[in-house]
């Protein structure tokens, strides 16, 4: 039997290539999509395409079983100096782009990545449930949502299988700053900072938030996609939750290096996010954070 085919939009960043890597593990021959790479695994089933999707043509494809979109410009338009209007339209036209490609081709399932960004701070005093409708405001909000509708929409013409998977706090290998995303997370940060000798800032409010290791979402985004699809955002990741401080605390013991600095806390955080509770997913093996952390500082320590 033939291998599975994807293809993911954005795979040359942090998420997109954990994703391209994770699915080319377990077997599928990946075609990764983007206008750079950040890396490059030297994976035989994985299979580079280097295209600006907002100004290239697709050209001969393969017969494809998924498309991921996963390619998304993260940095604020006043950076960028264009208008949140701009911002979203830029965004929305590649979504466009990779759903006229999936119209096209017909796979069996259709992805779009989203993220729990899409809330605001005041959405939930708790945990970011299912039956949440978001209300966030930032132009990354707006525009995330905006895809989701958009894909939902898609989703409605039985095209394919559709999802719409929201994602939350992220850690893992290969994360650096790139022009499309100028920030890491704070695990990346807190991870240079110990690798450096400088202290880790941690908030004086110390959140929870929920974190999910991403060589954990090829594996689970491949079971869900065996199912049909929920009429729905899917909140995907970990059921594990920690505070700031117990990570940083984790990294500082792990290195060797550096110290804990309490800063003022600054904006609102928003909850950590609830994992969707589907049977398609309800047995994955998720990687706790300190199982994780300790991979990464393996992972560096030998890079």
């Amino acid at each position: 039997m033939k291998p599975s085919r994807i293809l993911i939009t954005g795979a040359g960043g942090f998420v997109g290539g954990a994703l391209a890597l994770g699915f080319a593990e377990l077997g599928w021959e990946v075609l990764s999509v983007d206008r750079s790479f950040d890396t490059s695994p030297a994976h035989p089933n994985i299979q580079h395409l280097v295209m600006d999707l907002a100004k290239s043509e697709w050209g001969e494809l393969p017969e494809l079983d998924v498309i991921v979109h996963a390619a998304w410009i993260t940095t604020d338009p006043a950076t960028l100096g264009i208008t949140a209007a701009d911002y979203e339209a830029q965004n929305l036209s590649l979504l466009t782009k990779v759903l006229g490609l999936a119209t096209r081709r017909s796979p069996d399932a259709f992805v779009f990545v989203s993220s729990s960004g899409v809330f605001s701070a005041n959405d939930a005093n708790d945990g970011l449930t299912d039956d949440l409708v978001p209300s966030g405001t930032s132009a990354y909000a707006t525009a995330k949502r905006r895809g989701e509708m958009l894909t939902a929409g898609w989703g409605n013409e039985e095209l394919a299988r559709t999802y719409v998977v929201r994602l939350g706090y992220l850690f893992g290998p290969g994360e650096v700053i790139r022009s499309t995303r100028p920030g890491v997370s704070l695990v990346a940060r807190w991870m240079a900072a110990a690798n450096e000798g400088r202290s880790l800032e941690v908030r004086a409010d110390d959140p929870a938030r929920e974190w999910t290791f991403t060589q954990d979402l090829a594996p689970a985004l491949e079971r869900l996609i065996a199912n049909p699809s929920p009429q729905r955002p899917i909140h995907l990741g970990s059921p594990y939750i920690a505070r700031d401080a117990e990570l940083a605390a984790l990294i500082v013991e792990e290195v060797g290096r550096g110290e804990i600095l309490t800063v003022p806390a600054g904006s609102p955080v928003k909850p950590p996010m609830t994992r969707s509770d589907l049977s398609a997913v309800r047995d994955v093996t998720w990687t706790d954070p300190v199982t994780g952390i300790r991979a990464l500082v393996e992972t560096e320590a030998a890079a």
